[in-house]
């Protein structure tokens, strides 16, 4: 449950106070830094990890309804960034792992590392949802069973998202040829 201070300081951010700005990346970056830097190995990326998340948060402080500490909501979005972190580091197993000689017969790049590029940029630019699901399922290898288990849906539901998800990653990825 967020404190007074919390509240007060929520009270300046969703103003835009700039003396409320200072005020937050002064009292959470360290202990940020911190929470990230344990799950990143050098300084430098969790450093730039630190930023993106108080980007976002910024960005999402409107949703931010309150109802935990500013700390934890930071903490959250800040697992997120982390794994997003991951997913893009290894960003090439994507290349082996999505099936694009099925969805692409006609598609010929010139290597693979093109190829990597496209890939990520394509799928950055994918809904959420779709991104979600098709990085849990040709990255981290999930089976539909385990992704429908932690989403909470059916295996049919998930079936059909990833579907769709396979045909928006087809559509970006045509757009971008």
């Amino acid at each position: 449950m967020p404190d007074r201070s919390d509240t007060q300081l929520l009270e300046q951010l969703k103003k835009g106070s700039a003396a409320g700005v200072a005020r937050w990346f002064k009292e959470y970056h360290q202990s940020l830094f911190m929470f990230i830097r344990l799950k990143i190995d050098n300084d430098h990326d969790a450093e730039e990890l630190v930023q993106e998340t108080f980007i976002n948060c910024l960005k999402h402080l409107p949703l931010f309804r309150g109802d935990s500490s500013i700390k934890t909501w930071m903490q959250g979005v800040a697992r997120h960034e982390v794994a997003d972190y991951y997913r893009k580091k290894y960003a090439k197993k994507a290349i082996l792992a999505l099936p694009l000689n099925e969805l692409f017969p006609h598609e010929q790049l010139e290597n693979a590392h093109e190829l990597s590029e496209k890939v990520t940029e394509v799928i950055s630019h994918m809904s959420d949802k779709s991104r979600e699901l098709l990085l849990l399922k040709y990255i981290d290898n999930k089976k539909i069973e385990e992704i429908a288990g932690e989403m909470k849906k059916s295996i049919k539901s998930i079936e059909s998202d990833l579907f769709r998800a396979r045909r928006e990653f087809k559509e970006l990825f045509a757009q971008r040829s």
